[in-house]
C-alpha cells in the first residue's frame, strides 16, 4: 500500500508544534479505578466522563495541546452539552488521538518482562478509528531494569510488535507514536538507565526501518534517564537533561517526526523541571514535547475529588498545569514558581 506521506508527515508536525504537547487521557478503566480510589470517588463510566470532560473543555487548553490520546471508553463518549470529544477536540484544533494496544502479559520464559497484547485484530480495529476520525495512535511496551534484566530477546519482541503496529497505523492513515517505556520503577542507576535507553532505542529504529515505517510519520514516546526511585538516588536535574540528550541524539534518527516525554512517575515539578532543562539543551534535530498524564492531572484529581461541583476552580488549576508544561517544552518555565504554595498544595504526595 502506497502511503500519503505528506499527511502523516504534517500530522506529526502539528503534534510537536512549539509549545505544544500532549495530554495522555488513556488510562484504562483499571488504572482509573485505582487513581480514583486514591482520591475517594466512585471510577464509575459516568464518573470517568465527566472527570474527562472537564480537561478537554477547559477554556484555553488548545494554546498549549496539539493532541490528546484518548481510551475506547472516552472515543466514543460526549461532552457535557452531547458533542462527542472528538469532535470537540477538532473543533478547537486539538488532534483526537487512540491508545491501541491492550495491555501487558509476561513474556513467556522470561521472568519479570513483559510483552504487550493486542497486534491480531488491530488492522480492522484501526480502521475504525481512522474512519471515525483519529489521527494518530499510541502503542506502550515496557521495559525493566533489574537483575540481568532488560534481555535482547524482550527487548526485540517488543520492538518486532512496536514495527507492525507502526506499519499497520500508517497503512490507515495513522501517525504512530511508539513508547518503549524504561520503567523508573527498580534500583537501579542512571547509568544503567541511559545503556539500555541507547540499546533499546537502536534495536527499535533498525526493526522499524526493517518493517518500512515512514520514520518523519512517525513520533516517538519516551522515558527520561533517570536513576530507579528505589535507589534512593535524588533526581539530579541537570544530570537527566545531559544524559536524556546524549542518549536520544546518538540512537534517535535526525528525521523521525518527533520526541514525546513520558512523565512515568514523575511528580508534576520534576517533569516539568526536567523537560525545561532539556529543552534549554536545544535546539534538537526534531520537535521535544510533553505526553504528560499524571504530572497534568493528578493535581486536578485532587482538586475535582475535594471538590466535584466547582468544575471552574478545578479547571484553572488544569489550565496552570498545562501552562507550565507548555513553557517547560520552550525552556522558558520559570522554575520558582514550581516552589509556590499553590503549586505545591496541589502537587504534593503525587
Amino acid at each position: 500500500m502506497d502511503l500519503d506521506f505528506k499527511r502523516l508527515e504534517d500530522i506529526a508536525k502539528r503534534l510537536v508544534a512549539p509549545g505544544k504537547g500532549l495530554l495522555a487521557a488513556d488510562e484504562s478503566a483499571n488504572t482509573c479505578q485505582k487513581r480514583f480510589d486514591a482520591v475517594g470517588v466512585e471510577s464509575s463510566e459516568e464518573n470517568r466522563r465527566t472527570f474527562r470532560n472537564l480537561l478537554l473543555t477547559t477554556p484555553g487548553a488548545e494554546h498549549s495541546l496539539s493532541g490528546v490520546i484518548l481510551y475506547d471508553e472516552t472515543f466514543w463518549q460526549k461532552t457535557d452539552h452531547g458533542q462527542m470529544f472528538r469532535a470537540y477536540l477538532n473543533q478547537h484544533d486539538v488532534l483526537p488521538g487512540i491508545k491501541v494496544d491492550l495491555g501487558l502479559i509476561d513474556l513467556p520464559g522470561f521472568p519479570n518482562e513483559k510483552l504487550t497484547k493486542g497486534l491480531d485484530d488491530l488492522p480492522e480495529r484501526i480502521a475504525k478509528y481512522a474512519e471515525a476520525g483519529a489521527t494518530f495512535a499510541k502503542w506502550r511496551v515496557v521495559i525493566t531494569i533489574g537483575d540481568g534484566i532488560p534481555t535482547n530477546e524482550c527487548i526485540g519482541a517488543n520492538t518486532f510488535v512496536l514495527a507492525r503496529y507502526a506499519r499497520i497505523c500508517q497503512d490507515a492513515g495513522i501517525v504512530p507514536i511508539v513508547e518503549p517505556e524504561v520503567l523508573f520503577d527498580g534500583n537501579h542507576t542512571s547509568d544503567q538507565c541511559e545503556e539500555v535507553m541507547g540499546r533499546t532505542l537502536d534495536l527499535l529504529f533498525q526493526t522499524l526501518r526493517a518493517f518500512r515505517v515512514h520514520l518523519p510519520g512517525a513520533i516517538l514516546k519516551t522515558s527520561m534517564v533517570l536513576p530507579g526511585k528505589d535507589s534512593g538516588t535524588p533526581i539530579d536535574h541537570n544530570d537527566v537533561a545531559d544524559r536524556t540528550c546524549r542518549v536520544l541524539h546518538a540512537h534517535v534518527p535526525h528525521e523521525l517526526g518527533g520526541i514525546v516525554f513520558l512523565s512515568g512517575g514523575q511528580t508534576p515539578k520534576d517533569a516539568f523541571i526536567n523537560l525545561n532543562r532539556i529543552a534549554q539543551r536545544g535546539p534538537h534535530p526534531r520537535g521535544v514535547t510533553f505526553s504528560y498524564s499524571r504530572a497534568l492531572q493528578d493535581p486536578v484529581l485532587k482538586a475535582w475529588a475535594a471538590k466535584p461541583q466547582d468544575a471552574s476552580a478545578v479547571q484553572d488549576i488544569f489550565h496552570q498545569q498545562l501552562v507550565l508544561a507548555s513553557a517547560s517544552t520552550k525552556g522558558e518555565l520559570d522554575e520558582h514558581t514550581l516552589e509556590q504554595d499553590s503549586f505545591v498544595s496541589h502537587s504534593q504526595d503525587l
